[in-house]
C-alpha cells in the first residue's frame, strides 16, 4: 500500500499536482493506497522549506522554484523540470535616471520599491537581500535614506484584473516576469531595467544564484539583453529514498495526464511558459534523477 504526500505550496503548483495524484490513482496503485496534495501558507516559504520537509519524510514528494534552490541539496532527487522561463527583473522609473544598483547606493536614494519581504519566504526576497549586500547596502539603509518597502504585492499577479503595483512606487524588483502583473507595468509605466555586472553575477553564483539574461522584447523598454539572475525552473522533486516503482507511477501519470495539465497554462502570460514536452522534464535537473525517474524516461525513449 501507498501513503504519497505531495507538497504543492501555491495555485499553478496544486495545479499540476492535483493532476498527478488524479492519475496516479487511476493507475496501478495497490488497493487502499491515497496519495494527497497538500498546500498551506505562507506558499513561498513552504516552497523555500520543502527540501527539509522532504528530507524529514514530512513529505515524500514535492514542487519548488526556482531551480537554483535545490542545487547541491543532499537527500534529494529530480523527477522532472518543467518549462517555466523567469528571471528576476530590476526595474526603475526612468525619471529618477537609475543605470546601476551602484546608482542607489552611491546616491542613497530613499526609492519606493515593490518588492517581496522577508517575511514571505519568497526566495525573491532572500535572493534580493544577498543582491544589496554585494552592491554594498540593506533595506535598513534604504529605508534610512527615506525609502520604503511597499506591501503592494498582489495576491493573484496573474489575474488581468488585479493592481499590478502602488502607483506610488520608484521601483519593481521581483521575479514571475511572465505574468499579467509585468505586462501591465512596463505598458504603463517608462522604465530602465537594471543590469546586474558580470563581478557581482559571478558573486551570486558563489552564492548559488545561477546567472539568467531578461532577453530584449520581454517587457515593454526592454531594449538590450539584460543580465541578473536567473529564477526558471519548476522542480517535481522527491527523497531518494523514495521507491522506484512509486517513482516511476508519478511520472506515468504525469505522462498521462500532460495534456490536461499543459492546458491549464494556457496564452502569453502562463506561468508555465510552454507545453509539456517529455523529452524536456529530465533535462538539466538541479539534483540528479532518481534512478527511477531515469529508467522511466530511458525505457519510454525521451532520454
Amino acid at each position: 500500500m501507498v501513503d504519497l504526500k505531495l507538497l504543492c505550496p501555491g495555485g499553478n503548483f496544486t495545479n499540476v499536482g492535483s493532476l498527478i495524484a488524479h492519475g496516479m490513482a487511476r493507475g496501478g496503485l495497490p488497493r487502499g493506497s491515497t496519495v494527497s496534495v497538500v498546500t498551506g501558507t505562507p506558499y513561498a516559504e513552504l516552497a523555500l522549506n520543502g527540501p527539509d520537509l522532504v528530507r524529514q519524510g514530512r513529505y515524500q514528494v514535492a514542487i519548488t522554484t526556482p531551480a537554483w534552490h535545490l542545487a547541491g541539496q543532499e537527500g534529494l532527487r529530480t523527477l522532472a523540470r518543467f518549462a517555466h522561463d523567469d528571471q528576476l527583473v530590476l526595474a526603475v522609473r526612468k525619471e529618477h535616471g537609475v543605470r546601476s544598483l551602484h546608482d542607489v547606493r552611491e546616491r542613497r536614494l530613499g526609492l519606493k520599491i515593490s518588492m517581496p519581504t522577508r517575511d514571505s519566504g519568497h526566495p525573491a526576497a532572500i535572493a534580493l537581500e544577498r543582491l544589496f549586500g554585494l552592491y554594498g547596502f540593506t533595506v535598513a539603509d534604504l529605508e534610512s535614506w527615506g525609502g520604503r518597502i511597499l506591501h503592494d504585492r498582489p495576491k493573484y499577479p496573474n489575474l488581468p484584473e488585479s493592481v499590478p503595483v502602488d502607483p506610488s512606487f520608484d521601483a519593481v524588483f521581483d521575479e514571475a516576469v511572465m505574468t499579467w502583473r509585468w505586462k501591465r507595468i512596463s505598458e504603463t509605466y517608462d522604465l530602465d531595467y537594471l543590469p546586474i555586472e558580470q563581478d557581482v553575477l559571478a558573486r551570486c553564483a558563489e552564492l548559488g544564484m545561477w546567472p539568467g539574461v531578461l532577453r530584449e522584447g520581454r517587457l515593454r523598454g526592454v531594449e538590450r539583453d539584460v543580465p541578473t539572475i536567473d529564477f526558471s525552473g519548476w522542480i517535481l522533486y522527491c527523497g531518494e529514498d523514495l521507491p522506484d516503482g512509486t517513482a516511476r507511477g508519478a511520472l506515468e501519470a504525469l505522462e498521462e495526464q500532460r495534456d490536461q495539465i499543459s492546458g491549464r497554462f494556457t496564452g502569453p502570460t502562463a506561468a508555465m511558459t510552454s507545453p509539456i514536452d517529455m523529452r524536456r522534464l529530465p533535462l538539466d535537473p538541479p539534483v540528479p534523477l532518481h534512478p527511477g525517474a531515469a529508467a522511466f524516461y530511458t525505457e519510454r525513449g525521451y532520454l
